[in-house]
């Protein structure tokens, strides 16, 4: 997403970072060819009274390699929203979707930095060309560019929507089309992919959650209502609006016993192909990663997996 003013580099592999109040989640990929190999996968301790100094100085002594690295964006640092494309030309494209998202953002869009990418068209007509753009709060972006001063080699601010889209292209079977669940600190978020091609996002609020993923401790009485139905609506818009075949397979990021129930009570309620999301399965790596430390480190790892070079 955000390149920072700066074209990001061709490298074999990248540094993903997610950086929490008092941690830094930490993933190192490299790849060889298509295979893509987990170097590192950690969680950094931060003095959560250190702001960006902690945080710099738990990157410097971290010793990172030098490969490109991006940042996950906080869900509060950020408002994402499908837009239709304006008629302008395409200098003038973020301009013109600043505007358009004056009514769906909760600051002020001239305190906004604007980043656009796109989504397939609609194969059957319809509605004009549809895009999604990303708002993120200014002051939020230069939080992250000065908090990394200790990376030279920091290139990119993603969005954890995009990061989902990295993991779920890395599964077995994104080629027909997979959904993929994650489990955040305020909600969930749900991504559609088809190969590696984004094609819908659908955010999830806590009493939608609590519907569909109560409680920790319920296991097969689980009632999945709420899920299912988010679920399902998601996937008729991706078939009806893309004219695409319909997706069977769900992935649930790692998240411990919360989605470890949900993955059950799916896979009871629904004919939906329901798996847990295993960083160990599709990643070679020399050393498993604890369940607790993929759940910590699954944003950081889809940054790492960043494979474009450029936005648009």
């Amino acid at each position: 997403m955000f390149g920072l003013l700066k074209r990001p580099a061709d490298a074999r592999g990248r540094i993903g970072l997610a950086i929490n109040r008092d941690q830094i989640a930490l993933a190192v990929v490299t790849r060889d060819g298509k295979s893509a190999v987990l170097e590192r996968c950690e969680v950094l301790a931060v003095d959560p009274a250190g702001d960006a100094e902690a945080v710099y100085a738990a990157l410097r002594a971290a010793g990172l390699p030098r490969l490109p690295a991006s940042v996950v964006m906080q869900s509060e640092d950020y408002k994402l929203a499908m837009v239709e494309v304006p008629d302008v030309p395409p200098a003038e494209l973020r301009a013109a979707m600043r505007w358009r998202l004056k009514d769906a953002i909760d600051f002020r869009v001239e305190e906004a930095i604007i980043d656009v990418f796109e989504v397939p068209a609609r194969n059957r007509g319809g509605t004009g060309r549809m895009m999604y753009a990303v708002a993120a709060r200014r002051s939020a972006v230069e939080r992250y560019a000065a908090a990394l001063t200790s990376v030279p080699s920091f290139d990119v601010i993603d969005v954890p929507e995009l990061c989902l889209r990295n993991l779920a292209a890395g599964l077995p079977g994104a080629a027909g089309g997979i959904a993929i669940l994650h489990f955040g600190d305020a909600g969930a978020t749900m991504v559609l992919v088809r190969g590696s091609t984004f094609y819908f996002a659908r955010q999830m609020d806590f009493e939608t959650i609590q519907r569909g993923a109560a409680s920790p401790n319920a296991d097969s009485q689980l009632d999945t209502t709420g899920i299912v139905l988010e679920l399902q609506r998601s996937l008729d818009y991706y078939e009806s609006h893309f004219d695409q075949p319909p997706i069977t397979k769900i992935a649930v990021s790692p998240g411990g016993s919360r989605a470890d129930a949900l993955v059950a009570a799916l896979k009871r309620d629904t004919s939906f192909e329901v798996h847990a999301l295993d960083l160990n399965s599709m990643l070679n790596l020399a050393t498993p990663v604890e369940p607790e430390i993929q759940s910590a480190c699954v944003m950081a790892v889809g940054a790492a997996m960043r494979v474009e070079h450029r936005s648009l």
